[in-house]
């Protein structure tokens, strides 16, 4: 049986369903054709012509024009009641709501599942890209760091060979020769555990009191061989007197690079470091006379594996970077300063405040492992430190004790130590707070409160130290 294809689509755009019970009548309102569903939901049509006597819903409608009844009951289900007329042929369409309903639902839940099945997907598959990312970045991270391993443990290796056929040939002092030789074995360990272990507190060991000047002068005796065989002169002008807390290894790192590859693109003249120290800063200069860098090359400088091109010298583009890399960890930086045909100028720059005797420090913090990390940096040094954990705590140390300085996190359990500035602060000749991450805004309020410094959380142990030099 086949309906116009108006009736059709009226109905069907209302519902989005097709189970319905289709009823054809004549203009006598009498049944001339029923579908399987209605014949199926009301068998009784079949024996029956006349559409009154079958449903007496119909008893009392005047069946000469559309209409519509929803929700009548029969029995089991609940319909939507269309009646229509076309031209003479009239139709009564059920649509049984409640079938439709779950229909609904039924596809409702199956396009949910389908849109969580296809999320689930699409993050498994942008974790699964996440992770092919992070294994081409970790595969690339160990190709760098073994490229920067061979290259660090070279200068060391190259003293060791040299000094080696030096005692051969009996051309040098044999305990000389032992303690340079020694040097470089302690320094190609040092190197080796550092690549290894990334870890920084196991790090935080290695920070010592550095005398830069000596370390200057180890570093020279490394490349002694070197520079006599082009007949340069390496000049030591860092001042003596200049101690810093740091890492004493990245420190040896930095400048073995920076010189290695002084003498190496020097060829008649020399290599001088030399030291100044102005707003807090402490600078090292290391200056060649050698032939110096293109201006395209600068810009490029500290890119990994860029080389001059056309230079004779050839070297791996990575020592540079390695050393830029070491100084940013240790809170300082590294720029070349000048280039020419008369020579290269890098600058190592690092915050630095010359050291005052032993002071007596009262420290506050409420995180306790901070606390006793603190103060077992700053006891190492050899301050006198006593600690507290709260505003009241600080307030009892003070009654009872004379103090040089205050290092105080900024919030404490019981209150912000800014607010009680007035009160405690005048207790101490320099006042230093702490504090995660402070904004430039904040850290101008703290300053115009009157502290001396605001330090940023986390804190690594030259600059803790330094602060308070």
């Amino acid at each position: 049986m086949s309906l116009p294809a108006a009736v059709l689509n009226k109905v069907y755009q209302h519902y989005r369903a097709s189970d319905w019970c289709i009823i054809s009548l004549n203009e006598d309102n009498l049944i001339t054709n029923a579908n399987t569903t209605a014949r199926k939901h009301f068998p009784f049509i079949e024996l029956q012509t006349d559409i009154r006597s079958a449903l007496p819903l119909f008893a009392s409608e005047a069946m000469d024009e559309d209409f519509f009844i929803p929700f009548y009951n029969h029995e089991a289900h609940v319909y939507d009641v269309h009646f229509m007329c076309e031209n003479k042929q009239k139709h009564i369409i059920m649509v049984p709501v409640d079938i439709v309903h779950e229909q609904v639902q039924y596809k409702q839940q199956i396009a949910h599942e389908q849109a969580i099945e296809k999320l689930r997907l699409q993050y498994l598959f942008t974790t699964l890209e996440s992770a092919h990312d992070e294994l081409k970045q970790a595969n690339s991270a160990k190709s760098f760091y073994i490229s920067a391993l061979s290259h660090e443990i070279g200068n060391p290796i190259t003293a060791i060979k040299g000094y080696t056929q030096l005692l051969s040939e009996g051309l040098i002092e044999t305990t000389k020769a032992i303690n340079i030789i020694g040097k470089n074995a302690e320094k190609i360990q040092q190197i080796i555990s550092q690549t290894l272990d990334y870890d920084q507190q196991h790090n935080s060991l290695n920070n010592f009191k550095l005398n830069p000047a000596e370390m200057i002068d180890d570093v020279f005796n490394s490349f002694h061989i070197q520079a006599k065989n082009k007949a340069l002169l390496l000049d030591n002008q860092v001042a003596p007197e200049i101690n810093i807390n740091t890492n004493k290894t990245k420190w040896g790192q930095i400048f073995t690079n920076l010189i290695s590859n002084a003498i190496k693109y020097t060829e008649s003249g020399g290599i001088t470091v030399r030291s100044t120290v102005e707003s807090g800063r402490l600078h090292i200069d290391t200056i060649d006379t050698g032939c110096g860098m293109s201006t395209t090359f600068q810009q490029q400088l500290f890119t990994a594996w860029s080389r001059e091109p056309n230079n004779q010298v050839h070297g791996n583009g990575i020592g540079l970077v390695i050393s830029k890399m070491l100084a940013e960890q240790l809170g300082a930086e590294l720029r070349l300063h000048a280039s020419g045909p008369q020579g290269s100028h890098f600058r190592f720059s690092i915050a630095y405040h010359k050291p005052l005797n032993s002071q007596r420090i009262l420290l506050v913090d409420d995180d306790h492992d901070c606390l006793k990390l603190f103060k077992y940096y700053l006891t190492q040094a050899g301050h006198q430190v006593k600690t507290a954990d709260s505003i009241k705590a600080l307030k009892a140390k003070i009654t009872s004790n004379d103090f040089d300085t205050l290092i105080s996190d900024l919030n404490l359990s019981d209150g912000q130590v800014h607010h009680a500035y007035n009160e405690i602060c005048s207790q101490f000749s320099k006042v230093i707070v702490m504090t995660a991450n402070p904004t430039a805004d904040k850290q101008q309020e703290l300053v115009n409160i009157g502290f001396d410094q605001v330090l940023s959380k986390p804190l690594q142990q030259e600059q803790l130290l330094n602060s308070i030099s």
